[in-house]
This record gives structure tokens, C-alpha cells and sequence, in this order.
């Protein structure tokens, strides 16, 4: 099946519906991007259906205490700042 699509000016693309519901794609559904020569490659990680169950604790305790994006990001850079070293 080929279908059309075009770029946004904020860098989206749709995917067109018919290829969303042949491949029960929803909102959310998380993508690998990679640049390949032709162009760039779209697939779909299919994460195991326990994700949500087995992480949720760990999103109510961070809710719970504070914990924010920025905070995760910030901890993820010093660890990566202390690899580099």
C-alpha cells in the first residue's frame, strides 16, 4: 500500500488513517527514526504489554514525590557527564 503525506511546518508527519488502522497504530505509540540513505525509516517498538503495570509504581512514587521530566533529564546528563570523565 502507498500513501502520501507531507511534512509540517513544526516537522510532523501524518500518517495517513488507513495505514494507522492496518497497523493498529494509536496515539502515543512509540517510534524509532532512523536516517537511512533513501530517507528516514519509521518502526514501531512494540513494548511488552505488562509496560504500564511494571512501571507504574515507579511513575506514582516520582509523581508522589516531586520528580519532574527536567529532573530526569538532569540525572541522565550527570551520568553520562561521569562516563565521559
Amino acid at each position: 500500500m502507498t500513501q502520501f503525506t507531507h511534512l509540517s511546518s513544526r516537522g510532523q508527519v501524518v500518517i495517513p488513517q488507513e495505514v494507522r488502522e492496518e497497523l493498529g497504530l494509536e496515539e502515543g505509540t512509540p517510534f524509532a527514526v532512523t536516517v537511512q540513505r533513501e530517507g528516514v525509516l519509521l518502526k514501531k517498538i512494540e513494548l511488552p504489554k505488562s509496560w504500564d503495570k511494571t512501571t507504574k509504581p515507579f511513575r506514582e512514587a516520582a509523581k508522589k514525590s516531586g520528580f519532574t521530566e527536567y529532573d530526569l533529564e538532569e540525572a541522565i546528563e550527570n551520568v553520562r557527564k561521569a562516563k565521559s570523565r
